[in-house]
């Protein structure tokens, strides 16, 4: 009599370290099919790259080997060892590739890590870190084994595959329910995801820096305040530098050295301001003179060798004290500011594509892109790197960052740029920089500045930072945010309470 047979692909997804491992798959397999599959009508049938692959062109490698019989698989069998394998476009190797494709189909995965011993000098470090990260983010979702011996997983297989597919021979091949994605708003702060999200302040400006700071500048105006200069009269043979050759004198452009307006103001209001006395002589460079040579584009300076320490001393001098009253203003202004650092979140059972966020937020409240402070010119270089960081955030165990950002553009540099056009594109890129974190498009109507971005893919129970964290000049109560996505059957609308 003829009988009907249900048959099920089971896919082995291991990296190439893996290889005693396979042998004891597939003779499971034939065990279950032997004691359980005749009598039930069942049989599993094994998939591996190595047999049920072909040659084929027109995509990626792992994408193609999805479509050829990935995907078609009723489950799998995933084991690790040492090694986690190659990357493909969207994961750390294709083994995860397949593994998580197939948990959001709602298919079943067996996963089991290995932890016999090995050779130390067998072992990718990098890879190890890689299957331990993976194995982190699974734990507690009892979804992996782990084993010692290869007898142990032999054991711990068989009895899995039995209790899987009899059961699910039993109800009728009864299906999961179908996948789908479930994405929310959720505050970060810092590893910890918040329903009613924080705000927080950093608190730049730090008393012991600008305590330290101070004291170095005091010095340095007692140092120059030890200087007692007498003018000499000119001597039009000190400059040694060009001593013997005869040039003419309308190459020479000669003229008397003095301290700026501007340099004796700066330092004279920091002096007022720390109760310090500097008298009428503190600026006098007893007739520094400066040469500069027109032909050859070079400066010499012409005086006593004290009078020319005495004027390097004040220029230093000058640039501390405008460097310590940048970070005074500049910090004070980051501090009059709120922030807040959200992360986009799925915690469904399906991949999900094409997201678009709204962010609603009551008008006179968020500090808007152009009017986000840029530092001065004495410290924007000091602040590419720690002030943008802070904007952007970093990846972290349980989220990840943001990496859809536009290309930096590289500024042309100015032949021979003076240090106002120095200043000048320093600030311009700093603003550029600025522009490429915060990407958001801004809109305003009926009284709410609305804040929008794209988010072109997120993992299942995945979360990832905002492209930037946000500014508020004083806080809102809530926020409302809209979310619409390629796989959401309607479009969320929901509101975040911040505290």
């Amino acid at each position: 009599m003829a009988k009907t047979r249900t048959y099920y692909d089971l896919l082995i997804s291991c990296p190439s370290d893996v290889i005693e491992e396979l042998q004891i798959i597939n003779e499971q397999v034939d065990n279950f099919n032997r004691m359980f599959g005749r009598i039930n009508n069942i049989s599993i049938d094994t998939k591996h790259w190595s047999k049920d692959s072909y040659p084929q062109s027109g995509g990626r490698p792992q994408e193609l080997l999805n479509q050829q019989f990935v995907l078609d698989c009723d489950a799998a069998v995933a084991v690790f060892w040492t090694r986690f394998g190659t990357p493909t476009d969207e994961y750390g190797s294709g083994t995860e590739e397949e593994i998580e494709k197939l948990i959001q189909s709602g298919k079943q995965v067996f996963l089991y890590f290995c932890e016999k011993e090995a050779k130390l000098s067998d072992v990718d470090w990098e890879q190890y870190q890689k299957i331990q990260k993976f194995k982190e983010r699974y734990k507690g979702k009892g979804i992996f084994w782990t084993y010692s011996t290869l007898e142990e997983l032999e054991k711990l297989f068989l009895n899995h595959l039995t209790l899987y597919f009899l059961d699910k021979h039993v109800k009728g091949g009864e299906e999961f329910s179908e996948p789908k994605s479930d994405l929310t708003i959720k505050g970060v702060l810092g590893d910890e995801l918040l329903d009613k999200p924080r705000t927080f302040k950093p608190e730049f400006s730090n008393e012991d820096f600008f305590e330290a700071n101070k004291s170095k500048i005091v010095s340095i105006i007692e140092d120059v305040k030890q200087f007692n200069l007498i003018r000499e009269l000119e001597d039009a043979h000190v400059n040694k530098a060009w001593a013997g050759l005869n040039f003419s004198r309308s190459l020479l452009n000669e003229k008397e050295v003095h301290i700026s307006d501007y340099e004796k103001e700066t330092i004279r209001n920091f002096a007022k301001d720390n109760k310090i006395e500097i008298d009428f002589n503190f600026f006098d460079l007893a007739g520094l003179k400066m040469q500069k040579n027109n032909l050859m584009q070079s400066v010499n300076f012409v005086g006593s060798s004290k009078a020319k320490e005495k004027y390097k001393i004040i220029s230093q001098l000058f640039e501390k004290i405008e460097k310590y009253n940048e970070w005074g203003s500049y910090f004070e202004k980051l501090d009059s500011v709120f922030y807040l650092r959200l992360c986009l979140s799925n915690q469904g059972n399906r991949y999900d594509e094409d997201i678009d966020v709204k962010l609603f937020i009551k008008e006179g409240f968020l500090c808007k892109l152009e009017d986000i402070p840029v530092p001065g010119p004495y410290i924007i270089e000091e602040c590419e790197d720690s002030i943008l960081r802070l904007y952007k955030g970093k990846s972290s165990l349980s989220i990840n960052a943001y990496d859809e950002y536009p290309s930096e553009t590289i500024m042309p540099i100015l032949p021979y740029p003076s240090k106002e056009e120095i200043a000048k594109q320093k600030r311009e890129e700093f603003k550029k920089s600025l522009e490429n974190i915060f990407v958001y498009e801004h809109y305003n109507k009926d009284g709410y500045d609305i804040l929008t971005f794209k988010q072109s893919y997120l993992k299942h129970n995945n979360n990832v930072l905002f492209p930037s964290i946000l500014l508020f000049n004083s806080l809102p109560d809530s926020i409302r945010y809209e979310i619409q996505s390629k796989y959401l059957s309607k479009n969320i609308a929901s509101e975040i309470e911040i505290n």
